[in-house]
């Protein structure tokens, strides 16, 4: 199916739909019918677009993921503190702005696909101005700093935003570098 605006709009109303859903539902499971009658669509219209709700979930996942800022080359000119603060910063106001996909996905019944797919996608788009080729060390140390910084964040959203992206920035770098003992 070509993906034209027509396309979009009915995606994005099909994923609204079950992010409202599972919001204030967040203990049930929602079936397509659910979703249908929420987006106001027919049930031949999710199919032409999903297979299932699994595969619904997966694009809303990837699409949040895919819209997180990471690293670009062009950070050579702060320091290594400071890019990294930056980065964690934005990161963590995205998450603020997306504060209802972001407490869907994280509170679904099975959240651990999505932390371990959130760790994933930070290590791989990070991985390469964090870690030293073949580093085993380096790369454990960076997956102990992901997870709980993750679980941070699952806190963090919970708590309805008690302090500041830049507060949460340094505390996660601070504890990082505790961690890791790196500079």
């Amino acid at each position: 199916m070509q993906d034209t605006r027509r396309v979009r709009m009915t995606k994005k109303i099909i994923k609204e739909a079950y992010i409202e859903l599972s919001d204030s539902h967040p203990d049930k499971r929602m079936s397509i019918t659910d979703i249908c009658k929420a987006a106001d669509i027919n049930r031949s219209t999710f199919y032409m677009h999903y297979e299932d709700v699994n595969q619904l979930i997966k694009e809303i996942e990837d699409d949040l993921l895919d819209r997180i800022p990471y690293p670009s080359e062009a950070l050579d000119s702060l320091s290594k503190k400071e890019q990294y603060l930056d980065l964690l910063e934005g990161t963590f106001e995205y998450i603020r702005e997306n504060k209802k996909t972001f407490t869907v996905l994280l509170s679904r019944l099975d959240n651990d696909s999505f932390k371990k797919k959130i760790i994933g996608t930070v290590l791989d788009r990070y991985k390469a101005i964090t870690l030293a080729k073949n580093d085993t060390f380096s790369k454990y140390g960076y997956l102990f700093c992901i997870n709980g910084i993750v679980g941070m964040l699952t806190e963090w959203i919970k708590d309805n935003f008690p302090f500041s992206s830049r507060d949460l920035a340094i505390l996660a770098f601070n504890m990082s570098v505790q961690a890791t003992k790196i500079n």
